[in-house]
């Protein structure tokens, strides 16, 4: 998976990771956020390494479906683009720590 699709998952994890399961939050973090490999993460679950791609390959469609319905991280994108050309550096540096902590 490239940097940018990796990226565009650790956000949506950010928005919809709450909606997870709690094995499928801790998989997800470890391969989106933390760079961690699947058969790392497999030694880790005490999993196969096939079980951690069917698990992130599951997770990856339900985030996707959650973005598709709710839409919450293109509305953000779309809103710190808009506020980028409209406010100053310190306003949208205050957006961007609202949504992003």
């Amino acid at each position: 998976m490239d940097i940018e699709n990796s990226l565009r998952y650790s956000r949506l994890l950010d928005f919809y990771g709450n909606l997870l399961t709690t094995k499928q939050l801790k998989v997800a973090t470890l391969f989106f956020n933390d760079n961690i490999s699947l058969s790392e993460i497999a030694g880790i679950d005490n999993l196969t390494r096939q079980a951690v791609y069917d698990l992130i390959k599951r997770v990856k469609a339900i985030l996707d479906q959650y973005e598709e319905k709710l839409g919450l991280y293109g509305k953000y994108i779309e809103s710190k683009k808009f506020l980028t050309n409209h406010l100053d550096v310190n306003c949208l540096n205050h957006f961007t720590q609202i949504w992003e902590n």
